[in-house]
């Protein structure tokens, strides 16, 4: 089977796009992680009657290996007991957050931290579904390139200049121009308070 490098590598952008995570890395932990089976004694009941509390028992003692099938339960006396997967459950001591979840063997932790080159980002993002609202509103041809031009807070001009080539792609847009606002379609972005006069032309 593939490590997970290889897999990231693989379908890294695929995950990426799909999430909308701005990178996707394998999942380092600060603190040991201790991986648990824990044997179900509801399924096993069935299964292996009166030998379902040894089985527990072993199986809280760690005397577990997993293999292909499941997990392969020992007891100290010899013998063992082969366990699908629906009779037993998977936790992890060591993880600890809202942030994590697992799924059978995978780890994945979320950072959620919003850096200023997330927001910005992000407002740029706005920004290209806002011009795209503006195409369809002005009956643009879906291929057609326009000019943009824009006045507004500086903060927003600034995230315009950054994202340029963002939005000429994004937008088809054959220039971003900084002077007075005119064009087939003329209307305002607004973000956070802040706002942005924006025009599209043939």
């Amino acid at each position: 089977m593939a490590g997970i490098d290889q897999l990231l590598e693989k379908y890294g952008d695929i995950l990426k796009e799909e999430i909308n995570v701005k990178e996707v890395v394998p999942f380092v932990s600060d603190t040991p992680i201790v991986k648990i089976f824990k044997p179900l004694g509801s399924q096993l009941s069935a299964k292996f009657g009166k030998d379902t509390g040894q089985i527990i028992a072993n199986g809280k003692q760690g005397n577990v290996r997993e293999i292909e099938e499941g997990i392969e339960v020992f007891s100290p006396n010899g013998g063992s007991r082969i366990l699908a997967p629906e009779d037993f459950e998977v936790v992890y001591e060591g993880l600890e957050g809202d942030d994590i979840t697992v799924e059978g063997n995978v780890i994945v932790k979320l950072d959620l931290e919003l850096t200023p080159e997330l927001e910005r980002e992000g407002i740029a993002r706005e920004i290209s579904r806002f011009l795209n609202q503006m195409r369809k509103d002005a009956d643009f041809s879906v291929d057609a390139r326009v000019v943009m031009t824009y006045q507004g807070e500086e903060s927003l001009e600034a995230i315009i200049i950054e994202f340029a080539e963002f939005f000429k792609d994004e937008a088809l847009l054959l220039s971003l121009n900084h002077w007075e606002v005119q064009g087939d379609i003329v209307t305002e972005f607004s973000s956070e308070g802040k706002s942005l006069k924006v025009g599209l032309a043939h």
